[in-house]
């Protein structure tokens, strides 16, 4: 089991246990008895970056998040040491508390949660660190920490000292996000990694160049009506600056997705018909991705039925156009940039990893990611440092739970046929409940009225992995059992936990 799969375990833990102290922890703050708390990452990765975080909201009060630090017995007794400095570096990057989870016991020291303590209570004792430790946990249990967690140091946050932050070099950057990686359904395909990181690669290993990229004269022209001063490339690509990831995503953007042939919005007029040139990312082995056209709201076919409607001029036409572009350059760029740096490929300043090297080195041996040693080394990291483990974890066992009681739960029988079939929605409804009853996620945007179902993007890209099963005669839906819930392909997760030992 790895250090990031187990800190997800101790952190929705955590959060449990804060939620449950709630009136001492946040005292009078917010509205008593409201508060929300959830254990995730943070969306950015400016250092110094925590194991996790532990958002807790109230409707009356702003977020409150909390750095949490997780120490494993093989990190050694130094690693208390190392908990306790970078607990309070957290504190000054603008955190409002932090929590440290370390062994209750080390070969050489029987009391490291004791130790942190008295440290902190002879020097900074109003300081809002709290300090649990944990005995050996249950990692076949549901909750692997349940009755493992012991509180050295509690706090309360209202009594608290208020760090203030004495720099402007760090902050708490980005949302916070689940405990497993940011992946979204038609975008995080193994191609557009592939493609990323290659491009970080070139541009840390020689100078930006873009003189093959052939922007439309209208498209120029309609840039700068939106903004004088802009320069056409860092606008369209949604970059402000020339650093590593800036350069790597205006390589990917301009290369692959908004590419030479791909940019006009029509390839003909009188009457005007939509450019249909698919990007130059394969969603699939054979199939490239569609982009800016392919459905009746896409902006292609908007524009191109406007301007053959006479509503819309050609000026106006581009200048929408311009503004989408921006717009979904940087919807893609955070997808794809954020799961490559939470599944490890890329380090906090944008470069690759000694992994994502592994990675992009292995697809250019063959130039495919979808197969072979590119496939097996993205599934591992995936499973491991993006946690999807812990994810399949909490899915089977809670699955495994509920159909104990009912092997029939989320079913519904053909009264003609006699045989059972299996609601998949319903049942996703419940695990997202159980998820939040756990404190490892927000509830779900279906909740708010939203269209997404839960676990939409997450079981899509798992299903694209492998670790998830498909069922239908073309394979392309999820496959879900009665008496199972949701098919996972354990041999497979065990193939790719395992492999990830030799990276």
């Amino acid at each position: 089991m790895s250090h990031d799969t187990e800190a997800a375990y101790a952190s929705s833990e955590v959060a449990d246990l804060i939620m449950k102290n709630q009136g001492f922890y946040f005292g009078n703050m917010g509205t008593t008895g409201t508060w929300s708390v959830f254990a995730g990452r943070e969306g950015g990765r400016q250092w110094p970056l925590a194991d996790g975080v532990i958002s807790a909201q109230n409707t009356t009060v702003p977020e409150i998040n909390i750095a949490f630090e997780y120490k494993r017995p093989n990190e050694g007794v130094h690693g208390i040491l190392t908990a306790l400095g970078q607990s309070l570096a957290y504190l000054e990057k603008g955190y409002r508390a932090s929590v440290m989870v370390v062994p209750e016991k080390f070969s050489s020291h029987m009391d490291p949660g004791g130790h942190i303590k008295r440290v902190i209570d002879t020097t900074v004792p109003d300081i809002p660190i709290s300090i649990y430790t944990y005995s050996q946990p249950n990692l076949s249990a549901t909750r692997p920490f349940l009755g493992k967690l012991k509180c050295v140091r509690d706090v309360s946050l209202p009594s608290s000292r208020i760090i203030a932050r004495t720099g402007t070099g760090t902050k708490i950057s980005g949302s916070v996000t689940t405990l497993w990686a940011h992946m979204r359904e038609g975008m995080s395909h193994p191609d557009a990694f592939y493609r990323y990181c290659q491009a970080v690669k070139v541009v840390t290993a020689s100078s930006e160049d873009l003189a093959n990229i052939d922007i439309p004269p209208e498209l120029v022209a309609a840039i700068h009506r939106i903004d004088s001063t802009a320069d056409e490339f860092k606008y369209l690509s949604n970059t402000v600056g020339d650093e590593v990831s800036d350069k790597a995503w205006r390589y990917v953007w301009f290369n692959y997705y908004f590419w030479n042939n791909l940019m006009p919005i029509y390839k003909a007029r009188m009457p005007y018909t939509v450019n249909d040139t698919s990007t130059r990312i394969k969603k699939s082995e054979t199939e490239y991705q569609k982009l800016f056209f392919g459905r009746t709201d896409s902006i292609k076919q908007k524009l191109v039925d406007a301007l053959n409607a006479g509503s819309k001029v050609e000026g106006d036409a581009w200048e929408e156009y311009a503004r989408k572009v921006r717009s979904d350059a940087h919807s893609y760029r955070e997808v794809i940039d954020s799961g490559l740096y939470h599944i490890g490929f890329l380090s906090p300043d944008g470069t690759l990893t000694d992994l994502g090297y592994k990675y992009v080195d292995a697809c250019e041996r063959i130039d495919n990611a979808y197969m072979g040693i590119p496939l097996e080394i993205l599934k591992a990291s995936v499973l491991q440092n993006g946690q999807y483990g812990a994810m399949l974890h909490y899915i089977y066992k809670l699955s495994e739970e509920r159909f104990n009681q009912n092997l029939f739960e989320f079913a519904t029988k053909n009264p003609n046929a006699g045989e059972y079939k299996f609601e998949p929605t319903d049942y996703l409804l419940w695990l997202d409940d159980e998820f939040t009853k756990l404190h490892l996620s927000k509830k779900s945007s279906i909740r708010a009225g939203g269209t997404r179902k839960p676990f939409q993007a997450e079981i899509s890209f798992l299903k694209k992995m492998g670790f998830v099963k498909s069922s239908g005669l073309t394979r392309r839906l999820t496959a879900y059992r009665v008496g199972l819930g949701l098919e996972i392909d354990w041999p497979q997760v065990q193939n790719s936990m395992m492999y990830f030992q030799s990276l």
